[in-house]
């Protein structure tokens, strides 16, 4: 039996991972996001969240609206597998 007050609540209930995602949708041109799964099809940015074992999704980008995404952190929002990145990561 699950512990209830140990779930997400927020946007963290619909991914046990954080992305930021690169996008001219966004002033700063930064979208952060919970997701379980990242796809991309046909140039389309899909977001998804694993619901009993289906993959529902969540979020959708159109071509051409996003550049880049990266698992990032929820401490600073960085790229968690990247070393060394001028302007994303402190090295």
């Amino acid at each position: 039996m699950s512990d209830a007050s140990n779930a997400p609540t927020g946007p963290a209930r619909y991914g046990r991972y954080y992305w930021c995602i690169k996008s001219n949708q966004s002033e700063n041109g930064e979208i952060y996001a919970y997701a379980d799964a990242v796809k991309v099809e046909d140039g389309h940015l899909l977001l998804y969240r694993d619901k009993d074992g289906e993959l529902e999704p969540t979020l959708a980008f159109a071509p051409g609206s996003w550049a880049v995404f990266y698992a990032a952190s929820v401490m600073d929002g960085s790229a968690v597998s990247v070393e060394q990145w001028a302007g994303e990561v402190l090295g």
